[in-house]
């Protein structure tokens, strides 16, 4: 019995991954469990586990003694005969756990804790390989959804991505891959141990470092990046080098990277602006598409400015359901009042009269 199951604890730790020791740690408690039920919690037992041999003993120490006085620590001399022919008075024998004792501990108790343990190394395992990866890319195979959570499937372990952590066009089958910025990981717990998502501003940064080697190289800085998820994002850049355009490195040729991002995003529409240290001409960018007439800054402790834009793209302007005008308020910081060209015209005909 001992050799089988110490042949298949090095099965189970090979196929794991997961150190040998912790597997003989548990059968340890296991014997100790069921020899401490078998004899007494107090008494001397001892477990010994010989890998090389292959065998497994479990026995606990008494001394030979005249008259008892410490049933848990003595025993009498004609019955410590029954255990050792030899023993005499003085001597320090074993009694053994009994081999069926032993076998049901093996089938039973054995088991319950070695599976215990395993979890508990397996999410250790998940934890400190992960952990190191909070705040970048992974991407895995899309294993089940449970109550429209995302599980995902990776190398070691797997991801969790609950609906609020998805973008509202984030809609994801069995066997879809899916890629995902790894929000935390947790040290242990009854699901996934690591939360993805696809909903935070960093999801995006992260796409953009991946797919222009200006950002992750350093040479292109994202100054500030608002969003929407599913509708639209705005990110604001800049060049620590001259002769870099950031707006066109972005965007790449024919615009395939600016794409490729989209694509990701389902679809979801990017805006790269040009980030300026004048107010009023990093304003005028955020409101892209919009053809922007005049910025008058009308309070900088407040930040607050009014825009002038042409009659025809005040619509542009504010955006669908007020999207492009909130997200340019955030990617600059500033209060931006939307007026047109023929509202300014017709105030200014009324200061006249």
């Amino acid at each position: 019995m001992a050799e089988e199951l110490l042949k298949s604890i090095k099965q189970l730790s090979k196929e794991r991954g997961i150190s040998s020791d912790i597997f003989y740690s548990a059968i340890e408690e296991a014997l100790l469990t069921v020899a401490n039920k078998y004899f007494h919690n107090e008494a001397d037992i001892h477990v010994e586990i010989d890998k090389d041999r292959g065998k497994i003993e479990v026995y606990c120490t008494k001394l030979v003694v005249h008259d008892i006085e410490d049933p848990i620590a003595e025993i009498d001399w004609k019955e410590a005969l029954k255990y050792d022919s030899k023993a005499k008075v003085g001597d320090e024998i074993k009694i053994f756990l009994p081999g069926e004792t032993l076998g049901r501990v093996a089938a039973q108790t054995a088991k319950q804790i070695i599976m215990h343990k395993v979890f508990k190394a397996e999410q250790q395992k998940i934890y400190h390989k992960y952990l190191p990866l909070t705040g970048t890319l992974m991407s895995g195979e899309v294993s089940r959804i449970e109550k429209n959570n995302i599980i995902i499937t990776l190398d070691v372990g797997e991801a969790i991505l609950p609906p609020k952590e998805l973008s509202p066009k984030d809609l994801f089958r069995r066997g879809d891959i899916v890629r995902f910025y790894i929000k935390r990981v947790f040290p242990e717990g009854k699901g996934p141990l690591i939360l993805g998502t696809r909903y935070m501003n960093d999801f995006v940064i992260e796409l953009i470092r991946m797919e222009v080697p200006e950002v992750s190289e350093g040479i292109v800085k994202i100054y500030s990046i608002s969003r929407e998820p599913g509708f639209k994002t705005k990110v604001a850049v800049y060049s620590t080098d001259k002769t870099v355009d950031p707006v066109g490195a972005i965007v790449g040729m024919n615009g395939n990277r600016v794409l490729s991002i989209t694509k990701e995003l389902r679809g979801e529409r990017i805006d790269v602006i040009a980030w300026s240290n004048s107010p009023e001409r990093f304003i005028a960018s955020a409101l892209t598409p919009a053809e922007t007439v005049k910025v008058k800054i009308i309070d900088l402790m407040d930040n607050r400015a009014e825009v002038t834009v042409t009659d025809e793209t005040l619509s542009a302007a504010i955006g669908k359901k007020g999207i492009n005008i909130k997200l340019a308020s955030k990617l600059t910081k500033w209060n931006i009042q939307l007026t047109n060209r023929m509202e300014s015209k017709s105030e200014n005909r009324q200061k006249k009269l």
